[in-house]
């Protein structure tokens, strides 16, 4: 245990499994799941060296991809985001609203506006497939078709352009108006997507592409993203600025979001959907349609109570019942007045 970096996984005798979010000279700060706190505990160095060890125990992909700890200067400890929860707690919350997961009606679109957003993705994908599926795209890209191109791709949006964050419909249709912008931007869209997995030579090209566009700098990452999600939703994944960054805040995972699309971005977003998808598999979750209306959900949600990592700051009983007597006593001095 001589040498020790940050992001490196360990085991404490007593504390358990932890990850290293910080090393100084004379302390390590690791933070320990089973402590049920959102606080990394700072342990000294190298006098605890003895009580850890980096054998002995499985990998843990939660934890490793918690990444966004934040010294608390009133604290003086590094700390994850104060709306923390886990994975195992936002999939909690999903099922209070859907007790059936991913197959669940409400969920699938029986349900009201707010509950169709996993419908509407899929609608989309499916007017991909009939539009541009089998080569389909290629061939109207090959023959010079962009008018075609065009229409086909805003019906295809219009599934989803109505789903806050995502982009307009009138934005939409003013990026993509006939002109090189729009044909350099197809050309990069189904290059990108002729490769069977990411490539950051390509997703850079689509990025340079869709910025050319000129739409508002709020849409940048949908106009980047939208499209490839909607083609291969197994594959791709989409950035919808708030509420993919807030849930993965919540869910302790720093994206390093920029407004500007980047490949540094987008690949910490696709190891965070993978490890969710894998997560949500059970309760039947198919694709990263799926995952991105569970970070939607988990965005949105905030818990009926707070949660137990929060109960170390919290007052105590006899300190609680204090105050509710204090409070009280003016009151029953009024009414004795009286």
């Amino acid at each position: 245990m001589h040498e020790i970096a940050t992001g490196t996984l360990v085991k404490h005798r007593s504390l358990g499994i932890g990850k290293v979010v910080a090393v100084e000279a004379s302390a390590l700060h690791v933070f320990f799941p089973e402590s049920a706190t959102r606080y990394a505990a700072k342990l000294r160095w190298p006098a605890v060296s003895p009580f850890l060890t980096r054998e002995g125990f499985e990998p843990n992909t939660w934890l490793e991809g918690l990444t966004s700890f934040s010294m608390d200067a009133t604290a003086g400890r590094y700390a994850l985001a104060a709306n923390f929860i886990s994975q195992d707690e936002a999939l909690a919350l999903f099922l209070e609203s859907y007790p059936q997961g991913f197959l669940d009606p409400a969920y699938l679109g029986n349900g009201g506006v707010k509950k169709e957003r996993a419908s509407r993705w899929r609608a989309a994908s499916a007017e991909w497939t009939e539009a541009f599926g089998e080569g389909k795209g290629d061939r109207l890209l090959a023959d010079g078709e962009f008018k075609d191109l065009t229409r086909k791709a805003l019906r295809v949006a219009a599934h989803v352009t109505k789903i806050p964050g995502v982009v307009d419909q009138e934005v939409l249709e003013e990026a993509l108006e006939p002109g090189d912008a729009t044909t350099d931007f197809f050309g990069a869209l189904f290059g990108y997507l002729s490769v069977p997995s990411p490539a950051r030579a390509r997703f850079e090209k689509l990025c340079a592409a869709s910025n050319a566009l000129g739409a508002p700098p709020d849409v940048a990452w949908p106009l980047a993203t939208l499209f490839p999600f909607l083609a291969v939703p197994t594959r791709q994944i989409v950035l919808v600025p708030r509420s993919t960054t807030g849930a993965a805040s919540r869910l302790g995972c720093d994206l390093q979001f920029q407004p500007t699309p980047n490949w540094a971005t987008y690949v910490r977003l696709r190891e965070l959907s993978a490890r969710l998808l894998e997560k949500l598999q059970a309760t039947g979750a198919r694709d990263f349609i799926d995952v991105e209306s569970f970070l939607h959900a988990t965005s949105a949600r905030r818990p009926a109570v707070a949660s137990h990592r929060t109960k170390a700051a919290a007052p105590s009983a006899s300190a609680g019942k204090a105050k509710v007597r204090r409070a009280a006593a003016p009151k029953a001095a009024a009414r004795r007045k009286s």
